[in-house]
């Protein structure tokens, strides 16, 4: 683990002195006993109004934290998230949630809403679930959590061990037709999906030079195998003996850990400082193939792909703070971090008689590095009693080299401020419009070349590639009322400059690169409400957000929407608890817009019907918790098309793709228990 090198900064620690000018609204512990709830995790999920946030995939610590924070302080890991921090902590050791809206200080990480757990030091607790999913073939598959929390040798510990296994075939159909309709090819899919995935992860704290001291890790394994097969029919429909046979498999073994350290102390001068260091580790090896029998039986051609990559990561970061004692908050601090992708593609064809030629794409093999620093100040102040200013300036220097098949060397300086200003009308509502500025996570996969062989697209490696800035201008409304009703709804617009899209690399390959500018607008909207009029104990929660988007298209010279930006998306849940039964019931509902993604030569399309869950709980047998799921109890459709352009989306239509999938219902039996 990396400790050395960390940066020692100023900043505020907010949550706490920052309390008087935020609106809080505090769920005792005993508000989530009707749910019987095992781990923290499980009373998060039950606060009105709130939905967990496990963070953005951006560079560093400062920017990625998602909305919880524990103690008042976010947890010290970026793999697991919040949601892993909260699985580990038992339910008992909750004494209250508070939760916060326009929080003023970094711990929160610009979110407008937040919840802080307040925990108590407990005797050894902890929690295990078991379950069973069977899928539509009747096959069994296991997954087993548990969790223990308790002193041990002068620290207070916590751990969590998960394992997962699942099994998931559908069936299909995928046809291809030229760019007049005429029938070109006729596929009948079977696809059979396993993973097993085992996680561990663990922290302990303790009081060490006049601070608290705490040590966290997380280490996490999986195996994951995909195939596709099925007869195909050459320019007719399905009859009689197939024409070919396609069969496709993916596999991908992944290994990463994560180990981080964190140093908290309170001075009686009024400054506090924290400290923190973060390393991780990550490596992927893939094999995948395409084998296509003309006809069945005799094989035709193969198309194979290997890849291994290996990506690392440092974090030091520092924060201070000092209580002033009246209505001003300053915090500074700084952040150094480093990351490291090393990159290997082998890409190759082999034809009827086994002959193998390589296929040769820009960048398969590199080494992408960069180091960056950063420095910040916030500064919170009130106002007015009812109205506080919330300010921040960062600046950022990175360098980012590239080695291997292709070669760069790049350094970039980013201004990123942000402002906002937060009224509270009364008591139970709140108002913030915002303005801030941020820099987006750098993919470093686009650095390097890759294949999706059973789909037969290919992208190169840009060496060149820069990361994207956004502008978000937010006006957000948080309301609270009686009987854990919260009504919260939001607009915002953002400015992107330097946005990824697929492009035309220098050397003509297709793949991922900075091309201008483009504008994102949209609306989010969330109720959380009592339906006690209609029947005791039943609830809605509901939630949904609706984007668009322009973007000036270099390849097509029109406008369009963003790559990957899906228009709208949605949650609604209606649950039922009846503590006098120790029972409950929920039906809930996510879904989604289609994603359209523009490539080079061509637009794809992929569609999702609906999520439906439906589950019944019982808490019966006292700490004993017993649930069963039904997942899909109509089954569930995914459908792609695919446009195909010769030789860009400039060019007219070469044909067109459609592909099918059916999945089956899923249950689920859990049992958990708490102690």
């Amino acid at each position: 683990m990396a400790s050395a090198a960390i940066v020692l900064n100023l900043a505020v620690s907010g949550v706490g002195r920052a309390a008087e000018p935020m609106q809080v609204t505090t769920y005792p512990r005993e508000f989530f006993d009707g749910f019987a709830p095992s781990t923290a995790l499980d009373m998060v999920a039950r606060v009105p109004g709130f939905t967990l946030d496990q963070g953005e995939a951006r560079r560093g610590f400062g920017d990625t934290g998602g909305n919880v924070l524990i103690n008042g302080a976010r947890p010290g890991s970026k793999a697991g998230g919040p949601r892993d921090a909260l699985a580990r902590i038992p339910a008992s050791a909750v004494v209250r949630i508070d939760l916060v809206t326009n929080p003023t200080t970094s711990e929160a990480s610009g979110q407008t809403v937040i919840v802080n757990l307040i925990l108590r030091e407990t005797s050894l607790s902890g929690s295990w679930g078991v379950s069973v999913s069977s899928n539509r073939e009747g096959d069994i598959r296991p997954y087993m959590e548990a969790s223990l929390s308790g002193p041990v040798g002068g620290w207070r510990a916590s751990g969590r061990v998960q394992f997962d296994a699942w099994r998931d075939p559908s069936d299909g159909v995928r046809r291809r037709t030229g760019p007049a309709g005429e029938p070109d090819l006729f596929e009948q899919e079977s696809r059979l999906a396993d993973e097993v995935e085992i996680t561990l992860s663990g922290d302990a704290r303790r009081e060490a030079f006049g601070g608290e001291l705490v040590l966290n890790g997380r280490v996490e394994g999986e195996d994951s195998n995909t195939r596709f097969s099925g007869p195909g029919f050459l320019g007719r429909a399905p009859a009689g003996l197939a024409d070919q046979f396609r069969g496709v498999s993916f596999a991908e073994d992944v290994v990463e850990a994560e180990f981080g350290g964190e140093w908290t102390r309170q001075f009686p001068n009024a400054w506090s400082f924290k400290v923190l260091s973060l390393a991780s580790w990550r490596h992927e090896a893939a094999a995948s193939s395409s084998r296509i029998e003309t006809p069945p039986g005799i094989a035709a051609s193969e198309t194979t792909a290997n890849s291994q990559r290996t990506l690392i990561e440092w974090v030091g970061r520092g924060t201070a703070s000092v209580d002033l004692g009246g209505r001003l908050r300053p915090e500074f601090g700084a952040e150094a971090a480093f990351n490291r992708l090393d990159s290997a593609l082998a890409f190759a064809s082999r034809n009827a008689s086994g002959e193998l030629t390589p296929i040769l794409l820009p960048a398969a093999n590199i080494v992408v590095d960069e180091q960056r620093a950063e420095a910040f100040v916030n500064l919170a102040y009130d106002v007015a009693p009812r109205w506080t200013l919330d300010a921040r300036a960062a600046t950022e220097w990175s360098e980012i080299s590239v080695t291997g098949d292709a070669r760069n060397r790049q350094r970039l300086t980013f201004f990123k401020p942000a402002l906002s200003l937060a009224w509270r009308p009364n008591p139970n509502a709140t108002l913030d419009i915002g303005l801030r500025r941020t820099v987006g996570q750098l993919d470093f996969d686009a650095f390097a070349a890759s294949t999706e062989v059973g789909i037969d697209r290919s992208l190169g490696g840009n060496a060149q590639l820069r990361p994207q800035t956004e502008t978000r201008a937010s006006l957000d409304l948080d309301f609270r009322g009686r009987e854990g009703l919260a009504l919260n709804a939001g607009i915002f617009h953002e400015w992107r400059e330097d946005v990824l899209e697929p492009v035309i690399l220098p050397g003509g390959d297709f793949g991922l690169g900075n091309a201008d500018r483009a504008r994102v607008w949209g609306a989010t909207v969330g109720a959380s409400a009592s339906l006690s009029w209609l029947a005791p104990g039943l609830r809605l929660d509901a939630r949904g957000e609706w984007r668009d988007s322009v973007f000036e298209d270099p390849l097509s010279g029109q406008s369009r929407p963003l790559t990957a930006l899906i228009p709208w998306t949605y949650s609604v849940e209606l649950r039922q608890d009846l503590p006098a039964h120790k029972l409950s019931w929920s039906i809930q509902v996510d879904g989604q817009d289609a994603e359209v993604d523009y490539f080079v030569p061509e637009v794809n399309v992929f569609e999702i019907d609906p999520e439906v869950r439906m589950s019944v709980e019982s808490s019966h047998f006292g700490a004993l918790k017993l649930r069963f799921t039904v997942y899909n109890p109509l089954g569930r459709r995914y459908t792609n098309e695919r446009t195909f352009f010769a030789p860009t989306r400039a060019a007219a239509i070469t044909g067109r793709e459609y592909r099918r999938w059916e999945e089956g219902r899923y249950f689920w039996f859990t049992v958990k228990n708490a102690f």
